[in-house]
């Protein structure tokens, strides 16, 4: 994982930011629902952290045997016309921002807005994605 993430999160994290983390188990689960494995970069980052953000910041994620916010997000906007081979990574109620399964090994970061037919690239990884909306929750906390 990004080492500027981890020091973000370490400076500006409160208790109960993050879930925290979360057994492969769990993981699996949340995979298995949607019938998609994960990319590597955001599973390592719920397999750490499991869901949650700084400053005002949410990403969603695994809360264990609690559940799954990817899975609740990302079935809640397929049903909006979201591609299945995609994954919500943060739900505005708009738009949200995603990325594709592991098995396109794409690791950008689309927007995609509701009833929306086309994704557009914003970031070029997910580490991007999440240092930008870090940093904005931090500038305007």
């Amino acid at each position: 994982m990004n080492e500027r993430i981890i020091k973000m999160i370490e400076k500006y994290g409160e208790e109960d930011d993050f879930f925290g983390e979360v057994s492969e188990e769990y993981i699996n689960k949340a995979e298995e629902r949607l019938k998609v494995k994960f990319p590597r970069s955001y599973r390592n980052f719920i397999k750490k952290y499991g869901s949650g953000g700084i400053c005002g910041v949410e990403l969603e994620g695994v809360q264990g045997n609690l559940g799954a916010s990817v899975v609740n997000a990302t079935e809640r906007w397929r049903k909006l016309g979201l591609g299945l081979n995609l994954i919500v990574l943060e739900d505005s109620g708009e738009f949200v921002r995603c990325m594709y399964s592991a098995d396109i090994k794409d690791d950008r970061v689309f927007s995609w807005e509701r009833a929306g037919t086309d994704l557009h690239p914003r970031y070029n990884t997910f580490d991007d994605y999440v240092i930008d909306i870090f940093q904005e929750g931090i500038d305007n906390w």
